[in-house]
């Protein structure tokens, strides 16, 4: 049975994006448990439950979406902490001003650029909130 020093959330409702995100994990991040919800009530459940190190979170789900369930963690006590990463295919300008005034810790563009996102999610999960700006800054260009 593998140790897992640490867990991600993914809350994505597309089968492709999912299978890709077990694909980069089982290579390239094969320490990080991932949790997987295809809707965000589901990632709420399992975010309370699991409390996991790091949410990724699609914007465009069915149901809730990505901002309504970022303000859900925020509103609970047990997931406030947790830094949540929004993933969305939106790449103007103003979806991304939007993501930062909400509170999301970074914002990441699909297609994802493997190697940026990779760095991103290791550097969150040793705590080095230093490369959000970065991404954000990467975003606004």
């Amino acid at each position: 049975m593998e140790e897992y020093r640490q867990s991600v959330l993914y809350v994505e409702d597309n089968e492709l994006n999912m299978a890709l995100m077990h694909h980069i994990f089982k290579k390239k991040l094969p320490s990080v448990l991932l949790l997987e919800a295809d809707t965000a009530e589901l990632g709420l459940s399992i975010a309370g439950q699991q409390l996991p190190d790091l949410i990724i979170l699609d914007i465009g789900l069915p149901g809730l979406n990505g901002y309504e369930a970022l303000e859900c963690l925020k509103l609970d006590a047990k997931t406030c902490h947790i830094p949540v990463v929004a993933i969305s295919a939106f790449a103007q300008t103003s979806d991304v001003e939007r993501a930062r005034g909400k509170g999301f810790a970074a914002y990441i563009t699909k297609p994802l650029q493997v190697t940026d996102f990779i760095n991103l999610v290791k550097s969150l999960l040793a705590g080095d909130y230093a490369s959000i700006a970065v991404t954000w800054e990467q975003n606004d260009n």
